[in-house]
């Protein structure tokens, strides 16, 4: 089933609150919504925080750039991903 909304969240030495911030998406009101996670070269282990939380929702997509990008390039290949009606960017 084709998502409502596609969920963006660019990653950046994210580790410690990543995990708070999808499960709130996670566990909201709309079921019908994809998560991409949008990893731009952390210093931290948010990469393997993405991973994980991949593995545990079926709705999240990963990708990492290949070089520290910035937000704005990083936003741009979450878009590329999204298969939603709607769009959001969470920070």
């Amino acid at each position: 089933m084709k998502p409502i909304v596609s969920i963006i969240i660019p990653v950046y030495n994210a580790e410690k609150t990543l995990r708070k911030c999808v499960e709130s998406l996670e566990l909201g009101t709309e079921r019908n919504i994809q998560v991409i996670l949008v990893e731009d070269r952390s210093a931290d282990q948010s990469w393997t925080q993405c991973e994980a939380l991949s593995k545990e929702f079926h709705n999240i997509v990963c990708i990492r750039n290949a070089e520290n990008s910035g937000v704005s390039y990083t936003r741009d290949q979450g878009l590329a991903q999204a298969q939603g009606e709607y769009v959001l960017f969470v920070d």
